[in-house]
């Protein structure tokens, strides 16, 4: 692990274009050389943070060294020693922006391999169980990203996550980079989820707060074609934005996830924009909704 660690820092980091919009928002878009001027700087308290940004590892290189984990349970001892042997020799790296502004040549210290090797989550160990079910039916390509995406959540511990899960990765039908969407949005839920929780009623009830996102987005396009942001402002209505795509493709996300886990899923009565009630009935009703309120 220790070498693998040298290998990739000795040919450089890639930053993520997550990490670069962060970077800019926070530092005022800075240049190569404004960039160089502030880590030079031992007396800026913005040091450190950006140092600490431009050494995250993203997940291309969790994914190399996921390989290598496997199943392998480390202890703080390991993270520890794992440290140690990096910064055996002196080492550089070069960081490289995914745009013009070209690469930063830094120096690699042991406060760098810490922060490194922390955001690594080596000491998470992922349950037999979980491993077991992502080997057998997560498609071969994905397998590994999946490992990492579990990794940098929180412990799953809970029996009846761990069983969602399970039945999750059997029953899905979801290709590419979708099913990661797919995980990503399960693994946020069930951070959310306390471990009692009846998962499918907590999948409802995500499920009907993206429909009444939906309808106060209509409503308040409805009310903006007659008066603008200030009369409405006045007039003490809340104005919210709504990312309406989003909402629309999380509701569809829940009714595919319920429908592979638990073999349903749950139609309620809701008060449209017009607020006449309507029922939904059939999946037919939900997508003719959806496409209303969109």
């Amino acid at each position: 692990m220790a070498e693998k660690i040298i290998d990739i820092l000795q040919s450089g980091l890639t930053l993520h274009a997550d990490t670069l919009h962060y970077i800019d928002s926070t530092f005022s878009n800075p240049s190569l050389g404004e960039l160089e001027e502030l880590l030079q700087d031992q007396s800026s308290c913005e040091k450190d943070s950006l140092i600490e940004l431009l050494f995250f590892p993203d997940e291309s290189v969790q994914v190399q060294l996921e390989e290598l984990l496997g199943d392998t349970r480390f202890h703080e001892q390991d993270e520890k020693d794992i440290q140690q042997m990096v910064c055996t020799n002196p080492l550089q790296t070069r960081v490289r922006f995914p745009d013009d502004r070209g690469t930063l040549v830094l120096a690699v210290t042991p406060f760098n391999v810490a922060q490194f090797i922390a955001h690594l989550n080596l000491l998470k160990y992922m349950n037999p169980k979980l491993s077991a079910s992502i080997a057998e039916y997560v498609p071969a390509a994905l397998q590994t990203r999946c490992r990492v995406r579990l990794r940098n959540t929180k412990p799953i511990t809970s029996q009846k996550k761990i069983l969602f899960l399970q039945t999750l990765f059997e029953k899905l039908q979801v290709d590419g980079d979708d099913f990661l969407d797919y995980l990503d949005f399960v693994l946020s839920f069930l951070d959310e989820c306390k471990d009692g929780l009846d998962i499918f009623q907590g999948l409802m009830a995500k499920k009907k707060f993206y429909f009444l996102s939906l309808q106060k987005a209509k409503n308040l396009d409805k009310q903006l074609k007659k008066h603008n942001v200030e009369t409405l402002l006045l007039r003490g209505k809340r104005v919210s934005y709504v990312d309406t795509a989003d909402a629309r493709k999380k509701i569809q996300m829940i009714d595919r996830i319920s429908l592979a886990v638990f073999g349903k899923t749950d139609f309620f009565d809701l008060m449209p924009a017009d607020e006449q009630s309507i029922r939904l009935e059939r999946k037919e009703d939900i997508d003719k909704l959806i496409k209303e309120l969109g």
